[in-house]
């Protein structure tokens, strides 16, 4: 077999974020944003700037994503709401509603036809505790996936064919047909197990070949993945046991950003690495792919 290429993750800022978790590249603007999720902020990254900047909210954010208009969708503990970065107003949506002080949402990305996509956990990871969810243009939502336990990774193929996704207990990516024109999904099936000693899946993004690049809980790395042949191209190393998601950015997308995480460390392991909850940066040969707007 032959020698999976290694490399290593550079770390771009030592945030020492709780959870950080969800980067997503803003190509219109050329912005990075990502959130920490049990810290309750949200941050920016100019990259041409170098500037970073970040908001406090008085609840947890599992997921932000650009939307057409400007403002940012935010997948607040309490539901869904919209945010303007330049006012700082934040408009609460009535829709996925959550009054349940034990449950929050969990990643979520915009798919091909502009509808966003997330998942709704327990806050102590309890199995099957939560839905996979899609929500429209008009603010209409329903269960796309029922009783999921950890919803994580989401990505699209090129040819908008086929949608993966991560329930991160599972150790397995999963594909399913994406259907286009309803943006609705079927024949789920599983197309990479995860060996244990790699550490859980977590977040993913996809590159211009349409393979997968997964972040792993617990196991120090991002791998690249074939998702046809189920089998490991590349790894990055990065200094942080957890790893959470990572997303293709820079004017070139050949930028990796990749999140990281203290939360679940030992004293002992954030003595070992103490840059746990920073921000890294790899930059990659093979190019990634751009985000939907909602």
């Amino acid at each position: 077999m032959a020698e999976v290429l290694s490399q290593k993750a550079n770390l771009l800022f030592d945030f020492k974020s709780i959870l950080g978790e969800g980067p997503v590249w803003d190509y219109q603007n050329q912005l990075l944003y990502w959130v920490d999720i049990e810290g309750y902020k949200l941050h920016q990254f100019n990259p041409s700037t170098k500037k970073t900047y970040h908001w406090v909210f008085d609840e947890m954010i599992g997921a932000a994503v650009p939307q057409k208009s400007g403002l940012l969708l935010l997948a607040m503990e309490k539901g869904l709401a919209s945010f303007n970065t330049t006012t700082e107003e934040l408009t609460k949506h009535d829709i996925l509603e959550n009054s349940n002080s034990n449950m929050r949402f969990n990643d979520g990305k915009v798919g091909p036809n502009g509808n966003f996509w997330l998942g709704t956990m327990d806050k102590n990871c309890g199995a099957k505790a939560g839905n996979f969810y899609r929500v429209s243009s008009n603010f209409e939502s329903d269960i796309q996936i029922p009783n999921t336990s950890v919803s994580n990774g989401l990505a699209w193929t090129s040819n908008k064919k086929t949608f993966y996704y991560i329930d991160s207990p599972t150790f397995k990516v999963q594909a399913f047909n994406f259907i286009s024109k309803n943006s609705t999904i079927s024949n789920q099936r599983i197309v990479i197990n995860v060996p244990e000693e790699f550490g859980s899946p977590d977040g993913m993004c996809i590159d211009e070949e349409d393979m997968l690049w997964v972040a792993h809980w617990g196991g120090n790395y991002v791998r690249r993945w074939n998702p046809k042949t189920g089998k490991v191209l590349e790894k990055i190393e990065v200094d942080a046991p957890h790893v959470t998601s990572c997303c293709f950015g820079g004017e070139n997308l050949k930028t990796l950003y990749i999140t990281t995480a203290r939360s679940g460390l030992s004293e002992k392991e954030l003595q070992e690495y103490p840059h746990s909850g920073g921000l890294f940066i790899h930059k990659t040969k093979v190019k990634g792919t751009t985000i939907n707007y909602f």
